[in-house]
């Protein structure tokens, strides 16, 4: 909004005259005072020069005088110079500093005999020594011969030319700036007539149009800034009317838009509540079926404590405060008892306003029900869980000791069948006895993953040589190798070192990485390799000193290979890559899952990549000093 000031003062064309005469007058005495400081520095330069050449001439002059102490004729050389009246002053100083002659008095020499200040100044000087006074510069040096101090000499020049030219040059300022403000003023007067018309005309359009009269159009005859000014001015009335025309349209609008808004807020099923910052209602819709509030009447200027329990209403109270400082929307729940029945409520409350707020509260009962049902049917899954891994446990430990009976007597009976000569009874013996393996295997996986479960796996770390680690199960899995016709072939350097872990989990999970290469190949190449990677020092070199390296385990085989929907499933526990592989090929489906744990609990991991029909590579990579998981 422009306010317009209708006090009376100066007009355009005075305030114009009087600016062009400010700034002429300023100009003129810049430029003014900027030529006398340069005058006087000039001037000062060349009395300085004078000076600088009187003296040195002294000097050269009065050098012997002084060496031979001939008073007389440093009196007369002085009463030369005064009598030309060049100086205004004029002395010679002995070494000590004491005044031996002056331009302007007689026998001197005779009745000083303290040291002069100016004269003990220039002996210790060795340079030049100018002190400028108020109607003269005095200078002064000293005066030696083959670097012996001999005295000084000083002479004093007149400034009075000095302020001549300034007093000349400052007329002429004054004179020109006179001159100057006059031609502005003049210059300023005519300038102002030609603006000040087409401006008051403005004035007039412009007060019309404040009055209502839209129908206002200027028209200048210059082409200069004023009549672009008066175009800029039709224009804006022709776009005042246009918007007017736009605001009537779109307050039709609105207030359509308005109905729809408040049939759609009608619509809305949830209890709104607005209130200020200290909790006073000032609007509120309730929600379908809402038996909470009261009537409007009743409600509008009540506090929140008027209807809600005081521990909610500090609630609500303090989440309007949080919202009104943060700006941003706050969520929380509350239950409340209605009725002897327990009832859940979700609030989001928004800033809607200065130092207002809007609740939107939901009735959340049936959810809240749903997901406390929910979580007691996770407890429930989860006990279950837990009795299915103690089951397995203790079924693991009951069928092991009649198990490991049995191999034991399958062995007797071998040895005893070989002794005798009984050799139809050993293949049947022999097959016994793998039977009898093979199940221990499974009951052993099915006692792991129960631990793991259960979280009761503990790791058992120490320090074992890698290479040995390989050759045992190379050897473990050499008969598994065969039985399918593949070729093994096995890649390690010779650094591999040492490893810090649990022995039995690494091999186990090598082991059962070879087994199923061994499995699902047939007639084909499996590939194990092993690497060890250093640690990287900040220089970029291995650090073979550092804990921090890793091993790398890679099993690659030519087998059947998995597609990606496969790969997702073969960590899982009890799930194998596809059922008919299970008929197919037999197991349990614990070796992976069994692994990848192991794995992870040393700070490891396994990734496989895989392709129906053309194999897959599964890698373990394990870190070579494992820690325990309080440690880690």
């Amino acid at each position: 909004m422009v306010i317009f000031n209708r006090k009376k003062g100066l007009s355009l064309a005075s305030k114009l005259a009087l600016a062009m005469t400010t700034f002429a007058i300023l100009t003129v005495g810049s430029v003014t005072g900027l030529f006398l400081r340069r005058t006087q520095q000039n001037f000062r330069s060349e009395l300085e020069n004078q000076a600088e050449i009187v003296l040195t001439t002294l000097a050269v002059t009065t050098a012997h005088a002084l060496q031979n102490q001939q008073a007389d004729f440093l009196e007369e050389i002085l009463e030369q110079l005064g009598s030309e009246q060049i100086l205004v002053l004029g002395r010679i100083y002995a070494a000590d500093g004491r005044i031996v002659a002056d331009i302007y008095s007689d026998d001197i020499w005779r009745y000083n005999t303290e040291p002069d200040a100016f004269g003990v100044i220039l002996v210790n000087s060795n340079q030049t020594v100018f002190e400028w006074q108020r109607d003269r510069l005095i200078a002064g040096k000293v005066v030696t011969r083959e670097d012996q101090l001999l005295g000084a000499v000083s002479v004093g020049l007149s400034t009075a030319e000095l302020w001549e030219k300034m007093a000349a040059i400052r007329n002429q300022g004054i004179l020109a700036a006179l001159s100057a403000s006059l031609a502005g003023t003049l210059f300023a007067l005519l300038l102002a007539r030609s603006i000040t018309r087409p401006l008051q005309e403005m004035t007039a359009a412009t007060e019309r149009l404040a009055e209502g009269d839209l129908d206002q159009t200027i028209v200048v005859g210059s082409h200069d800034e004023l009549f672009l000014l008066a175009e800029s001015f039709n224009s804006m009335t022709e776009q005042l009317k246009a918007s007017i025309a736009t605001l009537e349209e779109r307050a039709e609008a609105l207030h359509q838009s308005e109905s729809k808004n408040r049939a759609l807020l009608e619509a809305i099923p949830d209890l709104m509540l607005q209130f200020s910052q200290d909790g006073t209602f000032m609007d509120f819709k309730g929600g379908r079926g809402d038996t909470l509030l009261r009537p409007a009447g009743e409600l509008l200027t009540q506090n929140l404590d008027s209807i809600l329990p005081p521990g909610l209403a500090r609630l609500y109270l303090e989440y309007v405060h949080i919202a009104l400082e943060t700006d941003d929307i706050q969520v929380f729940e509350y239950d409340w008892f209605i009725n002897e029945t327990r009832r859940y409520f979700e609030v989001r409350m928004v800033v809607s306003g200065h130092q207002q707020v809007l609740a939107i509260i939901r009735d959340i009962t049936a959810n809240k029900l749903t997901q406390l049902e929910l979580e007691q049917a996770k407890e429930a899954a989860e006990a279950a869980s837990h009795a299915k891994s103690m089951f397995l446990a203790t079924m693991s430990h009951e069928l092991r000791t009649p198990l490991n009976a049995i191999l034991g007597y399958s062995d007797l009976l071998r040895d005893q069948a070989q002794e005798d000569g009984l050799e139809e009874f050993i293949s049947d013996l022999d097959q016994i006895h793998q039977s009898g393996l093979n199940l221990l295997t499974i009951i052993s996986d099915i006692l792991d993953i129960s631990k793991i479960e259960s979280g009761h796996t503990k790791l058992y770390l120490e320090r074992f040589n890698m290479t040995a680690l390989i050759a045992e199960v190379q050897s473990n899995t050499h008969l598994s190798i065969l039985k399918n016709s593949n070729q093994l072939e096995v890649k390690y350097g010779d650094e591999l070192g040492t490893m810090t872990g649990d022995r039995s989990k690494v091999k186990q999970v090598l082991l059962n990485l070879l087994s199923n290469a061994a499995k699902f190949t047939q007639n084909g190449q499996i590939t194990f390799s092993v690497e060890r990677i250093e640690a990287v020092i900040p220089n970029g070199e291995p650090d073979s000193n550092s804990d921090a390296g890793i091993f790398l385990f890679t099993v690659t085989d030519t087998g059947i290979g998995m597609t990606p929907e496969q790969i997702e499933k073969i960590f899982q526990p009890f799930v194998q890559a596809d059922e008919k592989y299970t008929r197919k090929y037999g197991g349990t489906g614990l070796g992976l899952a069994i692994g990848r744990n192991f794995c992870q609990m040393m700070g490891g991991s396994i990734r496989v990549e895989s392709q129906p029909g053309v194999g897959s590579s599964f890698t373990c990579r394990l870190p070579v000093v494992v820690h325990k998981p309080e440690e880690a």
